[in-house]
């Protein structure tokens, strides 16, 4: 039996850190669930999170499982109030769906500043604070300063394998040169000795993963994977995991298998000790993965964003379809049909690296928020980096629903997911239709989700469907390098004519409107992001989802959209608008918004 040394583990990490809470009303606006978990005690009384309501929680968000080891509350005391205000009594729960907690910290007595709770391993999403007494006497009111989280080492799950370089057993090895460790070190291309090789009565290969880990999939490359004949590919073997190294769990059973390559999913659970059961004469693994999520289909996963399943029902447009995933990362996911997956590789290689891309580049442009309003489960976490806490999940077909069409964040029917869903049946990276379509829903999301509010008051009536899609794509081909997209779109949207905004003839909008403004303002989209946010600020909202977000309450006219408009450039735009719009521009419109909303200035 070989074993293999490991790194020391690293520190454990407060992973709710920043990360989105809610909790019962709070004494006052500026002493909100978001101030328990700021990393600072030391910003005076207002510093922490109050509330005197008849139940009182606090709930944190820690975006994706997490194996937990230790809370530390901050009480009253520790922010400089009196001792007598920290909490008396109180329980820690945790749960892996938001719905279902289970009690992990019960305390009764405590009358310290700060209070230091350890327990066993846990794999956790959502950690709930419960007050049941807030005082040292009677009930009164929670002072929390800070809530912090702990993991068990190393910070948060690592991305990715994370059987990667861990220590490795196994059964007896065919030679000194091709033991366990040989199957963890991330290679296949080292000839035939880059292999765990064994040929003992009883074959196994165990991994520990050094903490309790929360583990859905598996990747097991085979003796084809590394140059050797696939008639010495694993054809039996079973897949088990462990929290204890003792008591196993077979998660996968396999046999008649005879691929290079196989790929095995499971129900997520929290496992320290994986163990591959070989049954052939002789085993040879190359590699044995292991994740967090069920890697893709094709190739090596990224690390993967535990909303997004390997499989899923198109739910847009009542399409039903069921999709594959393709491809995944912490920030997007995509998904084929059917017909799309039965086209070569190669052909439709390029799309899932695409819209990451597009996503990623529209998250970080139009991210900022002008007013940030937490936003509970399953919205959450408010519009700053409005792409999160869930990825872009991407819905692509063969031949069928051809165009696009989108669901966002606010969407209960998508699961309050970020979607586009494109059909075509000229997948390939030359298909530029495809790409511009792409991007044009994406650019839909930004401005329907950003801000923390639903829907866009510009949509319809002033821009359609959607003239600002236009200047959008163009600045993400433009500064990501796409140069002969840019240039193409630059050309025909230069050339395109539209009777918008109502009333217009044939408006040049991209020529006469958003390029000009584009330019001036530093060839960049701050210009919107500042216009998004003064719509945030400003413009009529009512609530939604249960009272969970806002939404616009109507659309806008001609003149309040240039009135905004000049608040996010800085200055008048009247005159300009009147060029450009034509009899679609009604001044006594705008001399009304600049009266209607007068906290906008230029």
């Amino acid at each position: 039996m070989t074993v293999v040394s490991a790194p020391e583990a690293a520190a454990a990490t407060n992973v709710a850190l920043g990360k989105p809470t809610t909790g019962s009303a709070s004494c006052v606006p500026d002493e909100s669930p978001a101030k328990a978990v700021n990393g600072s005690v030391s910003g005076g009384n207002t510093d922490k999170w109050c509330s005197y309501a008849g139940t009182k929680f606090l709930q944190v968000d820690l975006g994706a499982p997490v194996t937990i080891g230790q809370f530390v509350v901050r009480h009253a005391g520790a922010g400089g109030e009196s001792a007598d205000m920290n909490t008396r009594a109180f329980t820690i729960q945790v749960s892996t769906n938001g719905t279902s907690f289970t009690d992990a910290v019960t305390v009764t007595d405590n009358a310290a500043n700060v209070s230091t709770h350890d327990i066993a391993a846990t794999s956790a999403r959502y950690v709930r604070l419960s007050v049941t007494q807030a005082e040292q006497g009677g009930d009164g009111t929670a002072r929390i300063y800070e809530f912090e989280v702990y993991d068990t080492g190393g910070g948060q799950q690592p991305p990715g394998n994370l059987a990667l370089n861990r220590p490795a057993t196994g059964s007896a090895a065919c030679a000194a040169s091709e033991g366990p460790e040989k199957a963890v070190n991330g290679s296949v291309s080292g000839g035939n000795s880059d292999k765990w090789c064994s040929s003992a009565s009883t074959k196994f290969l165990q991994v520990d993963l050094q903490a309790n880990r929360t583990v859905g999939g598996a990747i097991i490359r085979h003796a084809g994977a590394g140059g050797e004949s696939a008639s010495y590919n694993t054809a039996a073997f079973t897949i088990q995991v462990s929290t204890n190294g003792t008591s196993f769990t077979t998660v996968a059973t396999v046999s008649g298998n005879t691929a290079n390559v196989t790929r095995h999913t499971w129900t997520q659970r929290s496992a320290r000790y994986v163990r591959l059961n070989v049954s052939d004469p002789t085993a040879r693994i190359y590699e044995f993965e292991v994740y967090l999520d069920p890697p893709p289909v094709g190739g090596d996963p990224g690390t993967c964003h535990p909303d997004a399943p390997p499989t899923l029902s198109d739910y847009i447009s009542d399409h039903a379809a069921q999709m594959t995933r393709v491809s995944c990362n912490a920030d997007a996911a995509v998904y084929f049909d059917p017909a799309l997956l039965a086209l070569p590789p190669g052909q439709t290689a390029w799309a899932p690296g695409f819209v990451t891309d597009v996503w990623r580049h529209y998250r970080e442009t139009y991210g900022a928020c002008a007013v940030d309003r937490p936003l509970p489960a399953p919205i959450g976490p408010g519009c700053v980096r409005f792409g999160h806490p869930k990825p872009l999940i991407a819905f692509f077909h063969q031949d069928r629903y051809h165009g696009g069409t989108v669901a966002n964040r606010f969407d209960e029917f998508s699961g309050f997911r970020n979607t586009i869903d494109v059909g075509d049946n000229g997948w390939s990276s030359s298909n530029e239709t495809l790409r511009d379509v792409i991007t044009h829903e994406e650019c839909h999301i930004v401005e329907g989700a950003s801000q923390g509010v639903h829907e866009s008051p510009a949509f319809g009536e002033i821009w359609g469907d959607s003239k600002w899609a236009e200047i959008c794509q163009y600045d993400f081909y433009r500064r990501t390098g796409r140069t002969a997209d840019a240039t193409r779109v630059f050309n025909q949207y230069t050339n395109n004519r539209d009777d918008l905004p109502q009333g217009a003839r044939q408006a040049a909008w991209f020529r006469d409107w958003f390029h000009p403004l584009y330019t001036e303002t530093g060839s960049d989209m701050k210009f919107m992001e500042r216009f998004f946010g003064l719509l945030n600020q400003y413009f009529p909202k009512r609530q939604e989802n249960n009272n969970r977000n806002l939404i616009y309450t109507r659309r806008m006219n001609a003149g309040e959209f240039v009135h905004f408009m000049s608040g996010a450039v800085g200055r008048d735009l009247s005159s300009m608008a009147e060029k450009a719009f034509n009899s679609g521009f009604n001044r006594a419109q705008f001399d009304q918004a600049r009266a209607t909303f007068p906290q906008i200035t230029y």
